[in-house]
């Protein structure tokens, strides 16, 4: 039996884990292939208008698996951690899912409500593993191996991941992206944003490289509270890198359509813009978004913070206020304040 996979979403995170627990109940994982506009545009064309581009990504690679499984694995992920939910998104999309066709394989949908500390969502997974055909016992213990590795993802998560003293890093030239995993990591959604910067002589940072428990007590500082899980740990990430002076800049990366992203950039602008934060800049994606357009608007972010770093430093080095460089004065001023300009490719 073949079971698909679709490249999208939160495979970004809980892919390997999906994967090891289909392979232990003895059944044959199939991913869909990478991302294509062929994909984006089929997505589209079947998905809501109202859904934001990461579920018309996710619909295009459902509609990609319509003849190659005989099952489709979308499960309903309620939650990641304590105390917050997932975006109404993810707890509909099964139901999205069987919507987009009436042709497409069987949609298997178990729960993961990670906040759950009686993991009583497990009981799910092994009726859906009964019903792949496999065994009582392996079915259990390929539960129990799920559920382990789900825990070892989270210890994961918690570990310093980013330079040697609280994840930070030298802020030359480093420029850290607020973005979700599954626009950042997909390259034909993101245009390939991450290696533009470091073909710009810039090091990207990602959300995922900040360890949870410092991004969830910086998120915690928001005059709203976020009650959406990712969201929270973008913002956190945010707060973190410019509070601490870890980056030269930020880009906050997020889907045009996107609710919960709109809320939190608007929360994150406000408090950045109150403590002076390092630059800041939101690109918004969208399935028109254009790669000149993409590379114009990094360039011009990268050579910003170029001049401002060569700025901040003749400042240093200079005697008094008079002999500095009005351009300079300018620079140096624009630091001290959130720069946030919206994009949108089109």
């Amino acid at each position: 039996m073949k079971v698909g996979i679709p490249r999208a979403l939160l495979y970004h995170h809980y892919g390997d884990c999906w994967f090891e627990f289909l392979e232990s109940i003895g059944v044959e994982p199939v991913l869909s292939g990478e991302t294509t506009g062929k994909i984006i545009t089929n997505g589209a064309v079947k998905a809501d208008n109202e859904t934001c581009l990461p579920v018309k990504v996710f619909s295009g690679h459902m509609l990609s698996l319509k003849d190659s499984v005989d099952a489709v694995l979308v499960p309903r992920v309620v939650s990641q951690r304590q105390g917050t939910c997932s975006c109404p998104k993810f707890l509909g999309l099964p139901d999205l899912a069987r919507a987009l066709d009436c042709e497409l394989p069987m949609v298997v949908a178990p729960r993961m409500d990670i906040a759950d500390r009686w993991s009583l969502w497990a009981r799910e997974w092994y009726v859906a593993a009964r019903a792949f055909g496999a065994g009582r016992a392996r079915s259990a213990a390929a539960v129990l191996k799920l559920l382990r590795a789900l825990e070892q993802a989270e210890r994961a998560e918690q570990t310093e991941q980013v330079g040697e003293e609280n994840g930070l890093l030298e802020p030359d030239m480093s420029i850290g992206v607020a973005g979700h995993l599954y626009n950042m990591h997909d390259g034909r959604v993101s245009l390939g944003m991450l290696d533009k910067l470091r073909a710009m002589g810039a090091t990207p940072v990602t959300v995922d490289e900040v360890d949870a428990r410092v991004a969830r007590k910086q998120a915690e500082t928001l005059s709203r509270r976020v009650f959406w899980g990712f969201e929270s740990h973008l913002a956190g990430a945010a707060l973190h890198w410019s509070r601490a002076r870890a980056v030269s800049g930020i880009l906050f990366v997020t889907s045009f359509a996107c609710g919960p992203g709109s809320m939190v950039g608007a929360l994150l602008e406000d408090q950045l813009s109150r403590e002076g934060s390092v630059p800041l800049m939101t690109i918004t994606l969208d399935e028109h978004a254009a790669e000149a357009g993409m590379v114009t608007r990094l360039e011009a972010f990268v050579d910003m913070l170029r001049h401002a770093s060569r700025a901040a430093a003749r400042a240093g080095q200079a005697p008094s206020r008079e002999s500095r460089n009005p351009m300079d004065e300018r620079l140096l001023s624009d630091m001290r304040v959130t720069q946030t300009c919206e994009v949108k490719s089109h």
